[in-house]
């Protein structure tokens, strides 16, 4: 390859990889919705610098980015408001949501770049058997390694919502299963560790595959297959995108599968 060549290659990269992150954040609150371009974003408000143990990266870095409580503030969203999740999309379907109140102590940062860096500019990350970059947004929390396990540490973000969960997610939930029961422990479970991949009747994330129609996972996967893949996928498939989940006790996998057992009977039914 020639030079001249080699040079218009590289500013068409360049180019094409600016068009790709040059594009707007969606934000949906419980009476509007916004789109704010990254410059947008700085104007409203206050970019910071952090540092922090990142998890993802398992390394010590440094970001550039804004508080989203002062995001979704700027936007309009104030104490009262009838919601209390965040739901987190990224462009691969990735939707982990989390409690509003998570937001309440002013830890989280959406961050674009790392500090020094231009915008959109980030070391890869593994994903799979891929490498990609976080951006165009990644949350992070100033906690650091102290919240790796409690709180979601998603990237490629493209939109945020707040909602009220069973508004938003109506056919997750365990009908008729009484709040002590392990249907319901096991919904729970689902809904703080696995909604942000898989659906239940549709509703939840893309990354994964929906678990409960036409067929209920349980109808193809025995019990004892499910109760060792669910904490140990990788055991199962390598370089499997599903984690591990070692902080789930023997009782936390038989609520889960009692859950997704109990839904076998509240199946979508499409057109």
């Amino acid at each position: 390859m020639n030079r001249g060549l080699a040079a218009v290659l590289f500013l068409f990269c360049g180019v094409l990889s600016t068009a790709l992150y040059a594009q707007s954040l969606d934000i949906q609150l419980p009476d509007q919705k916004l789109s704010w371009t990254l410059a947008e974003i700085k104007q409203k408000v206050p970019v910071q610098q952090i540092k922090l143990f990142d998890p993802v990266y398992n390394s010590d870095k440094s970001f550039a980015g804004v508080s989203l409580l002062q995001l979704l503030k700027a936007a309009g969203y104030k104490s009262g408001q009838a919601a209390d999740e965040v739901v987190l999309t990224a462009s691969d379907g990735y939707a982990p949501s989390m409690p509003l109140e998570f937001l309440l102590d002013d830890q989280a940062v959406l961050v674009f770049a790392e500090s020094g860096k231009k915008d959109f500019d980030f070391a890869l990350v593994a994903q799979g058997k891929a490498m990609v970059s976080p951006a165009p947004f990644y949350l992070v929390w100033k906690q650091g390694k102290a919240v790796e396990k409690t709180r979601p540490w998603p990237y490629q973000l493209v939109k945020l919502e707040l909602v009220s969960f069973q508004q938003r997610y109506p056919k997750l939930y365990p009908t008729n299963a009484t709040q002590n029961s392990a249907a319901y422990q096991g919904f729970l479970l689902f809904k703080q560790s696995c909604i942000s991949c898989h659906s239940i009747n549709l509703q939840g994330g893309e990354l994964g595959p929906e678990l409960n129609a036409p067929k209920n996972v349980t109808e193809y996967w025995t019990d004892d297959h499910l109760k060792a893949f669910i904490p140990n996928a990788s055991g199962y498939r390598y370089k499997s995108k599903m984690p591990t989940f070692p902080q789930f006790s023997a009782e936390d996998i038989d609520h889960l599968v009692a859950y997704l057992k109990h839904m076998k009977s509240y199946k979508v039914q499409l057109p």
